[in-house]
């Protein structure tokens, strides 16, 4: 699948950092003003789209960006929720698009952005994939926020023996064939080695985050999507997310783990056309 779109992207500066954006309102013209804004995990980078945005690209005007702190985008040292929404409605600003006039599709860490920004700024519809309540912290996380970058980062984040069975079994569903781990690996190497220490403790910054108060007062058509077998962001979880928005509606994708947007890129692009064509 192409991903020249991340070649296209250029920046732009908005609440003081640069940040990585590519615009398919830049290539062509579209008759209408329905805009699909993607984000990605943590901690990825806009290619992690790469079977999404070529597809949507064709029929409607799409904007991806590497968040602050990831991909291309500046890096600053601390980060918090209210930062990754605030960004998203200044970018809307600064290149002319009504947030109402937008479908704001995130997946994991993206998707709990996108719950946020649409639970206080209008927008048309909201996508979901493999999303949380609350935010999940474990025992690698504290090895990262207090342990210096040279015992864990070469451990954990670049391609060994033993990132290919954790994250193969963590991300990916036991029925994803192996050449769907080995293209996201590839995708994603180089670049997990190059973020800086700092970028991989934001997490900590994320801790309190809790959605369960607040999740019903997101009114918009809200698609919910997850692997069956997500292990990170789980089916009980998405189930309780959709059940918490009133107009929502779930998908669980069968033979898929959290990288859905890999393992089975036709399913959720068919999923995101059909609840876009609804709304």
């Amino acid at each position: 699948m192409e991903t020249d779109f991340v070649g296209k992207a250029s920046y732009i500066e908005v609440r003081g950092v640069k940040l990585k954006v590519y615009d398919s309102g830049g290539e062509r013209e579209y008759s209408s003003p329905l805009t699909l804004v993607f984000l990605h995990g943590f901690p990825g980078q806009m290619s992690n789209w790469k079977y999404q945005v070529p597809y949507f690209r064709e029929k409607y005007r799409v904007i991806v960006y590497d968040q602050r702190g990831f991909g291309e985008s500046d890096k600053p040292r601390e980060v918090s929720f209210e930062d990754y929404v605030e960004d998203l409605d200044s970018l809307l600003g600064a290149i002319g698009v009504d947030s109402g006039d937008t479908v704001v599709i995130g997946h994991s860490f993206g998707a709990m952005v996108a719950q946020l920004y649409a639970r206080d700024h209008s927008v048309k519809g909201v996508v979901l994939i493999g999303s949380l309540i609350k935010m999940r912290i474990d025992f690698l996380d504290y090895i990262i926020w207090y342990l210096p970058s040279l015992i864990w980062k070469p451990l954990f984040f670049s391609r060994n023996p033993l990132t290919e069975r954790i994250y193969s079994k963590l991300y990916f569903s036991p029925s994803t064939p192996k050449k769907v781990f080995e293209e996201f690996a590839e995708d994603n190497v180089d670049y997990l080695k190059r973020l800086p220490p700092h970028s991989y403790r934001y997490s900590k910054y994320f801790k309190g985050y809790n959605a369960e108060p607040w999740l019903g007062r997101i009114r918009v058509p809200t698609l919910v999507i997850v692997g069956e077998d997500d292990k990170a962001t789980p089916p009980e979880e998405n189930k309780k997310i959709s059940e918490l928005i009133p107009n929502s509606r779930l998908i669980v994708v069968k033979n898929a783990g959290h990288m859905v947007i890999y393992e089975k890129p036709r399913e959720v692009n068919k999923a995101i056309e059909d609840f876009i064509k609804e709304i």
